[in-house]
């Protein structure tokens, strides 16, 4: 496997937890108090900031240094970032046990070696 594909490989798997996070964290608003939705959603942006700005540092250092590898940086800080915001909010949202994380995980990382072998083999 080269190093691009691992790069991949990892955003990938990103990728796949920031969706499944979405779509629990959705689900989640969906089911709160309509009054609640507006400050759900300013807690979810609250989260995502500070991973975009450090994005945004890593992108103007890298532009000002002349890091020739920063695209491959910013693939993998960009979706790790929406997932880290979406983990945030979810833990302020739900009470959940090791075994439904650890479950959770697992469906996860099945579902991006799924998208990483469509990718690579179809």
């Amino acid at each position: 496997m080269t190093p691009i594909a691992i790069i991949e490989a990892i955003a990938t798997v990103l990728w796949v937890y920031a969706g499944v996070g979405l779509v629990e964290w959705i689900r989640h608003v969906a089911r709160s108090e309509r009054r609640q939705h507006i400050p759900h959603m300013a807690e979810l942006l609250g989260n995502l900031v500070p991973a975009m700005i450090a994005l945004v540092v890593v992108v103007m250092a890298g532009a000002l240094i002349g890091l020739p590898s920063v695209v491959v940086i910013i693939a993998v800080l960009f979706p790790a970032g929406v997932a880290f915001g979406l983990h945030q909010s979810l833990n302020d949202l739900r009470e959940t046990s090791w075994r439904y994380e650890g479950i959770k995980l697992a469906v996860i990382l099945l579902i991006a070696a799924f998208v990483i072998w469509r990718r690579q083999f179809g």
